[in-house]
C-alpha cells in the first residue's frame, strides 16, 4: 500500500521516533513499567560494575542496543532506559541513582540534550564517561560535555559522492547543501575534505528558524547550480512542516537532481525525497561503541587524552529505484554495491 504524505512524513525516526519493540541477544525486554527500562543484561562475572544506556525506543536504537550487549554483556551489568518526552534530564537522573554506573551510553540528539541540562544543573558533581551514538554532527570532543566522547553519525560527504557516483552515470561534480548559520562550520569543514577530490560544494543559508518558502527558494537556486543535493541531518531544517511544505515541493520540480539523505526513511518509492541513503550500520555502530567502552574501562574509567569522536567504521546504502529510473540514468551493476534498494 503506497504511502500518503503524512505516513511518510511521521514514520521519519529523528522527526517521530516511532516505537519498535525489539528483543536483542542475552537481553531480557522489561517494559517501561519498572522505572522506564528497555533492555537489561546481566552479566555472570561476580562483581561486575554497570552500564547505563539512555535511549529511545526505535527498530535503529534496538540494534544498536544489540551491537552494545553483544560485546559488553559478558563483562559488565547492561540497563537501558527510555529517554522520551519532556522529562529525559529526571529520567537519566533516576537511573545514574538507582545503577551507580561506571559509564554511560547516550543515544541521540534529545537524550544528549537532557543530559547536558543535567550536567548544567549540577555543576559539582562527578560524572561517569558517556559515550554518544546516532546524535547529529558530533566532531571532535563534545566541549557542550564534560567526560564524554562518541561516535560521529554523519557519514562524511566525499564517501557518500563517492558512492553516488557508481550509481548515477551523469558527472556528480558539484554538491549543493542548504542549512542554517549554526551550522556553517561543519559545512566549511566538509567543503575541505570534498575539494581534495575535486568536489565543489554550494551553500545556501537559511535562517536558524526558516520557514517553508525560505527552503523552497534555496532549492531552486542550488538545483540551477548543482549536480546533487545534500540533506543535513537537522532536525531544524526537518520538521514535518518543512519537510511537508518546503522540502518535498522544492525537489519535486524540475529541474531534478538526486538528493542524498543521511537517514535511511527518508528514502521512500512512494515520495521522491531522498534518492540516495549512506548511513551507519545501527549493530556495527553499537559494537563500536561497545569497544569505546572497553576501551575507557581499560583506563580505569577515565577518557582517553584525546577523546575525540570516531568515524563510523560500517555504513549501510540504500536507493530510491523508482526515483532514479523516472529522472536519472544508472551505470551498469550500479546495483549490485548498494545495501537496500527500493522500488514501488
Amino acid at each position: 500500500m503506497a504511502l500518503t504524505r503524512r505516513s511518510f512524513i511521521m514514520g521519519v525516526p529523528a522527526l517521530a521516533g516511532a516505537a519498535i519493540s525489539c528483543s536483542a541477544g542475552q537481553s531480557e525486554r522489561l517494559g517501561a513499567g519498572r522505572d522506564a527500562v528497555l533492555f537489561s543484561s546481566h552479566s555472570s562475572k561476580p562483581g561486575s560494575k554497570s552500564i547505563l544506556v539512555c535511549m529511545p525506543e526505535t527498530r535503529q536504537t534496538s540494534e544498536v542496543w544489540r551491537g552494545l550487549s553483544d560485546e559488553l554483556a559478558q563483562e559488565f551489568e547492561l540497563i537501558a532506559i527510555r529517554t522520551e518526552g519532556d522529562d529525559v534530564s529526571a529520567t537519566i537522573a533516576r537511573g545514574m541513582d538507582r545503577y551507580r554506573p561506571a559509564g554511560l551510553v547516550l543515544m541521540n540528539n534529545p537524550t544528549v540534550d537532557g543530559y547536558r541540562r543535567l550536567q548544567a544543573q549540577a555543576t559539582n558533581s562527578a560524572f561517569p564517561p558517556a559515550v554518544i551514538v546516532m546524535s547529529s554532527f558530533l566532531e571532535g570532543r563534545p566541549a557542550h560535555l564534560r567526560g564524554a566522547t562518541g561516535i560521529s553519525y554523519e557519514v562524511p560527504l566525499i564517501t557518500v559522492v563517492t558512492n553516488l557516483r557508481k550509481l548515477i552515470a551523469t558527472p556528480i561534480d558539484r554538491i549543493g547543501v542548504v542549512h542554517r548559520t549554526s551550522l556553517a562550520g561543519f559545512v566549511a569543514r566538509q567543503t575541505a575534505l570534498a575539494q581534495r577530490e575535486q568536489t565543489a560544494v554550494i551553500r545556501e543559508e537559511v535562517s536558524q528558524t526558516p520557514n517553508a518558502s525560505e527552503i523552497k527558494r534555496a532549492l531552486r537556486r542550488l538545483k540551477q547550480r548543482c549536480d546533487a543535493i545534500w540533506v543535513l541531518n537537522d532536525d531544524r531544517l526537518l520538521t514535518p512542516r518543512l519537510l511537508a511544505d518546503g522540502w518535498l515541493h522544492g525537489l519535486n520540480e524540475p529541474p531534478w537532481v538526486p538528493t542524498i539523505v543521511g537517514a535511511a526513511s527518508l528514502v521512500s518509492p512512494s515520495q521522491s525525497f531522498g534518492t540516495f541513503a549512506v548511513l551507519p550500520d545501527h549493530t556495527a555502530l553499537g559494537a563500536q561503541a561497545a569497544n569505546l567502552m572497553l576501551d575507557i574501562a581499560d583506563n580505569d574509567w577515565v577518557l582517553p587524552s584525546s577523546g575525540a569522536a570516531q568515524l563510523p567504521l560500517s555504513t549501510t546504502t540504500t536507493v530510491d529505484l523508482t526515483q532514479v529510473k523516472e529522472r536519472f540514468a544508472l551505470r551498469p551493476s550500479a546495483l549490485a554495491q548498494v545495501d537496500k534498494v527500493l522500488e514501488r
